[in-house]
């Protein structure tokens, strides 16, 4: 079936909880008491950018969502899930490309991201021109792509 993407309606906040919530609990457990401790930080972030928020279907199935913001003279990958049983077959590269086409759309020539070392979503970064800039903030890659 073909991927479909959507602006992001107030009804997907539950859905986009629950996949930032499984990301949390699979890579990061130890994480998820200040995680849950940041939740109004975390649904102010995606009320501030609710614009930049896609949502991408597969028939009627709700396979993910990814969320970008304007940081200083970049845009900055926020997140980016796709739901388990959809994974590897392309979500996840056309919602990283959506979301490379609406900043440079708004006026941006640089898209910056930062993922865990273990995460196997750096490979599709590295397909999509991403290169990794060195490592930041909690040991993550840092990466970013020119326009």
């Amino acid at each position: 079936m073909a991927i479909r993407l959507r602006q992001a309606r107030v009804t997907d906040i539950p859905a986009i909880y629950r996949g930032e919530e499984s990301y949390i609990r699979c890579w990061e457990p130890e994480h998820e008491i200040a995680w849950r401790l940041q939740l109004e930080r975390h649904l102010t972030c995606w009320v501030e950018n609710f614009e930049r928020l896609t949502i991408a279907l597969i028939g009627d199935d709700f396979a993910g969502y990814s969320l970008w913001a304007p940081c200083q003279n970049h845009a900055e990958l926020s997140t980016i899930h796709v739901v388990a049983e959809h994974r590897r077959s392309g979500v996840g590269m056309a919602l990283l490309e959506a979301c490379a086409l609406d900043a440079a759309g708004q006026g941006f020539t640089q898209m910056h991201l930062s993922v865990r070392p273990d995460n196997p979503a750096k490979f599709m970064y590295q397909k999509a021109g991403f290169f990794c800039t060195g490592t930041g903030a909690h040991g993550y890659l840092t990466y970013e792509r020119h326009a």
